[in-house]
C-alpha cells in the first residue's frame, strides 16, 4: 500500500510539468511573419499618408494658401480691395482657400468646381467696410471673388507648374496601385496569420517595427525631399517641397502613434499568454 501510494504522488507531480511543457513547447515564434507584416505596414502607412495628404488637393489648398504662392494671391486680393478704399487686409488663409483649391485641382488633373460659396468672403469684406466707414457693394465682392479664382488658376497654370503637374499625376497613380497591392497582401496575410493562430503574436512586433520603419523613412525623405524636387522654377520647387514637407510630418506622427499601439499589443499579448 506505502508503494502504490509513493508512485501515485510521483504520478501526480509529474503530470502538471509534462503539460506545461507541452504547452510551451506548442506556441512557435514566427520573426518572419513579424517582419513581413512590418513591411506592409511600412507600405500602407506611407502610402495612405501620401493619399490623405500630398494628393489630396482640399488638404494641399490648406498648405498653398500659408506658403509663398498663397501669401502672393491674397496680397494681390488686398491690394485690390484698397483701390476701392477697403484696406486692413481682410482676405485671410481661411477665406483664399477655397478658390486656391480650384487651382490646386489643375495640378492632380482634377476639375476644379465650376463655383465657390463667396458667403464668407461677403462677410469678411462687408465687416471690413464698415469699419473704414464705407460699404462695400455686390458688385465689389463679385469682383474680387471672380479675381482670387482668376489669380489662383493662373498661379497653378504656369508652363512649370504644369510640368510639375505631369511627375505629380504620376506619383499619385504609382501611390494609388501600391496601396492597393499592399491591401491585398495585407488581407491574405491576415488569413495565413489565421490559420497558424498567429495573429495578435504578429500584429504587436509588426506594429511595433512597422511604425518604426514609418517614422525613419519619413525622417529620412524629409531631409531628402529638397534634393529631389527639381523644377525650372525655384517657387514651384519651394511649393512642391512645402507640400511635401507637411506630408511626411503626418507620416512620421502615424509611425510613432503606430509604435505605441504595437508596444501596447505587443505586451497585452505576453500577457494574456503567461497567464
Amino acid at each position: 500500500m506505502s508503494a502504490n501510494s509513493r508512485m501515485a504522488r510521483y504520478h501526480a507531480t509529474e503530470e502538471p510539468e509534462i503539460q506545461e511543457t507541452q504547452s510551451a513547447s506548442s506556441y512557435q515564434r514566427r520573426p518572419a511573419l513579424a517582419r513581413w507584416l512590418a513591411l506592409l505596414i511600412l507600405l500602407l502607412t506611407l502610402t495612405l499618408g501620401l493619399k490623405i495628404t500630398v494628393f489630396n488637393a482640399t488638404y494641399t489648398a490648406g498648405v498653398v494658401s500659408r506658403s509663398t504662392t498663397g501669401e502672393m494671391v491674397i496680397n494681390q486680393l488686398n491690394d485690390e480691395l484698397q483701390s476701392y478704399g477697403i484696406s486692413g487686409s481682410p482676405i485671410t488663409t481661411s477665406l483664399a482657400q477655397p478658390y486656391l483649391a480650384m487651382g490646386v485641382a489643375q495640378l492632380y488633373g482634377q476639375t476644379p468646381t465650376t463655383s465657390v460659396d463667396d458667403a464668407d468672403l461677403s462677410s469678411a469684406v462687408s465687416s471690413q467696410a464698415v469699419t473704414m466707414g464705407t460699404t462695400a457693394s455686390n458688385r465689389v465682392i463679385s469682383r474680387i471673388a471672380k479675381q482670387a479664382e482668376k489669380l489662383a488658376k493662373a498661379a497653378f497654370g504656369t508652363p512649370a507648374m504644369k510640368q510639375a503637374a505631369i511627375k505629380v499625376q504620376f506619383a499619385q497613380k504609382v501611390n494609388l496601385w501600391v496601396m492597393i497591392a499592399t491591401l491585398l497582401l495585407l488581407v491574405v496575410t491576415f488569413f495565413y496569420a489565421l490559420s497558424v493562430h498567429h495573429v495578435f503574436a504578429s500584429l504587436g512586433p509588426g506594429l511595433t517595427l512597422g511604425g518604426l520603419l514609418t517614422t525613419i523613412a519619413g525622417a529620412v525623405s524629409y531631409v531628402g525631399l529638397p534634393l529631389v524636387v527639381t523644377s525650372s522654377s525655384q517657387t514651384v520647387a519651394a511649393l512642391l517641397t512645402t507640400i511635401g514637407h507637411n506630408g511626411l510630418a503626418v507620416i512620421i506622427f502615424m509611425g510613432i502613434a503606430e509604435i505605441i499601439v504595437g508596444l501596447v499589443v505587443l505586451l497585452g499579448h505576453r500577457t494574456f499568454r503567461n497567464a
